[in-house]
Order: structure tokens, then C-alpha cells, then sequence
């Protein structure tokens, strides 16, 4: 008679399997753990990227310069995929003071770009930095009324302004398949006129 239990072949051949077993979990869930932290930076570089942007946008700055037909006009010009302006930028830009400030999509990324406003025209000290990389497109619109006499709206461009919008929409689509998502962003210049501005 025999005693019940495993041979020493059937305990080696359990544990194998056990180890093949215990192996595959840890990779799974080393694949989740990495696509959630790949999910959680993505996220992060997004928020921080609409921070810059509104940090940026709501210390826009009203200075007139000489337009057509020596007409002051506002260093605001305004497109439905790019917008330059006048911003009171901290010392960490390598501008002190306010300096021309320019947002745009260059080669498939949101991009911020720099230059002091006393040497703007020149090009003197431009600097810059990619925000977010795989943009598809980026769009702009701009709630007021430009020249004071116009009905206040949403607009796609915003130039030879008299005032600053009263508010500043973005969005951002990424590349096909680009799991990011661009949260709603309307910014509120604090020296613009104040206007009442519905959700674009």
C-alpha cells in the first residue's frame, strides 16, 4: 500500500508551473503600472502646459504701438491658430520685464516663444520652448468687442485692436490615437476691459 502525496517529479513540475505562472503576473502588472505612470505624466505635462498659458495670457499687457495710417493700435495680434502679445514675464524666461510673447504649432508641437520688447523687431534675445509634442492643431478664439464700437462676440482673429479681448479661448487636438486629453482653457487677461463672456 501506498502512502498518499506527490512524487518528487509531480512537486518539481507544480512548482515550475507555479513560477511560470507567478512570472506572467508580475509582468502584467508591471505593463499597468507603467502605462499608468505614463498616463499620470502625460496628464501632468498637459496641466502644466495650460498653467504657463494662463499664467502667460492673464498678465497680457495693453501697449500701443503705431498701426496704418499712424493709427495707435494694440501689440495683440490674434489668429485662429497663433497669438502674439505684450507679457510681464519673470526673471526665470531671461527677460526681465515685459517682453513680446508669441504661442503657436510649429512642426507638430504647442510652442512658446520669447523676445524682450525693446528688441522685438530686431529679434534680440528670442527664446523659446516646446510645450507639448504631437499636436495635430491648434485653435484660437477671442470674445469682445476689438475696436469699443462693435458688439462684443466670439471672434476668430483679434487685430488693429483698440483693447484686449476680454477673454482668450484654446483648444488642442493631438495626433490620431493620442490617448491625451486638452481640458477646456478660457483665459481672462486681468487688463482687459471687462465683458461678460458666454462659453465658446
Amino acid at each position: 500500500m501506498t502512502r498518499p502525496g506527490l512524487t518528487l517529479v509531480e512537486t518539481l513540475v507544480g512548482l515550475a508551473l507555479l513560477g511560470l505562472v507567478s512570472a506572467l503576473g508580475l509582468s502584467a502588472l508591471g505593463l499597468v503600472g507603467r502605462a499608468g505612470h505614463a498616463a499620470a505624466t502625460d496628464a501632468t505635462a498637459v496641466a502644466l502646459a495650460q498653467d504657463l498659458l494662463r499664467l502667460r495670457l492673464r498678465s497680457a499687457v495693453p501697449v500701443l504701438a503705431e498701426g496704418p495710417g499712424d493709427r495707435p493700435v494694440l501689440l495683440f495680434e490674434g489668429g485662429s491658430e497663433r497669438v502674439a502679445f505684450v507679457s510681464e514675464l519673470p526673471p526665470r524666461f531671461g527677460v526681465a520685464g515685459n517682453a513680446l510673447v508669441e504661442l503657436r504649432r510649429e512642426a507638430n508641437a504647442l510652442t512658446l516663444r520669447w523676445r524682450p520688447l525693446r528688441g522685438a523687431a530686431e529679434g534680440e534675445g528670442a527664446a523659446g520652448r516646446g510645450l507639448l509634442d504631437g499636436v495635430a492643431a491648434v485653435r484660437l478664439r477671442y470674445f469682445g468687442a476689438p475696436r469699443g464700437r462693435e458688439e462684443p462676440g466670439w471672434r476668430e482673429t483679434w487685430t488693429e485692436a483698440a483693447v484686449l479681448p476680454a477673454a482668450v479661448a484654446v483648444e488642442v487636438d493631438f495626433a490620431q490615437g493620442d490617448t491625451r486629453h486638452w481640458p477646456k482653457l478660457v483665459v481672462a487677461p486681468r487688463l482687459a476691459v471687462v465683458a461678460e463672456a458666454p462659453s465658446p
